[in-house]
């Protein structure tokens, strides 16, 4: 399966969502997301001869239509009206994390679902001071919504939280991480060893 294929079914699993189905009209996934800003998500993979086709068929707001493909092959057809989103790369990993450096002013707490884990790390004084998620699909583990708050950055937390769920991945079976990263993320992650699979590109469809 195509790893934008396999992200799509982690990422569902873990924000909760249903799994996605096969669409055709475009030929693609698609999940339901519910959200007023976006109603639902076309996953096409690297099918970058198809973007033309694909924006064509979406007539309805707030759809996001995305490609595992370089930005300056999917642009140029991206319809007047519809908002392309910033820059964003599908990475992969081992799931075995690095271990990460202390955190004795931190503790972090572990929610354990079915297919879905939710790190939260905590001050000692109780606040929130880093989060992240993880979505199980078969041997696939999808990381999701890894963020530090600013008061507590450079603590070593995103480190400390990717770690805590390397550990799940690993007592799940998984043999393969992906994540989709934004700029703000992406040097982390290739600190910790992730690497590059591809560009993402994503465009949402006018509101009317």
């Amino acid at each position: 399966m195509d790893d934008h294929f396999k992200w799509a079914f982690g990422y569902c699993a873990a924000r909760g969502y249903a799994q996605p189905v096969a669409a055709t009209n475009p030929q693609a996934l698609w999940f339901d997301a519910g959200k007023p800003d976006q109603i639902g998500r076309f996953i096409l993979g690297g099918a970058s001869g198809e973007a033309a086709a694909a924006f064509a068929a979406v007539d309805a707001p707030h759809i996001y239509v995305d490609f595992a493909a370089p930005r300056e092959t999917i642009l140029p057809h991206v319809p007047p009206g519809w908002q392309p989103r910033d820059p964003m790369w599908l990475m992969a990993a081992r799931p075995d994390m690095p271990p990460a450096r202390p955190t004795p002013d931190f503790t972090i707490e572990l929610d354990e679902g079915a297919d879905r884990f939710e790190a939260i790390a905590r001050h000692a004084d109780g606040a929130l001071a880093a989060r992240g998620v993880l979505g199980i699909h078969g041997t696939t583990a999808v990381y999701d919504q890894i963020v530090t708050e600013a008061q507590f950055g450079r603590r070593g937390l995103g480190s400390a939280i990717m770690a805590e769920l390397g550990r799940c991945a690993v007592r799940r079976g998984a043999t393969e991480c992906l994540l989709v990263a934004t700029s703000d993320g992406k040097a982390l992650y290739e600190r910790l060893g992730w690497t590059l699979r591809s560009d993402i590109v994503s465009a949402i469809s006018p509101s009317a």
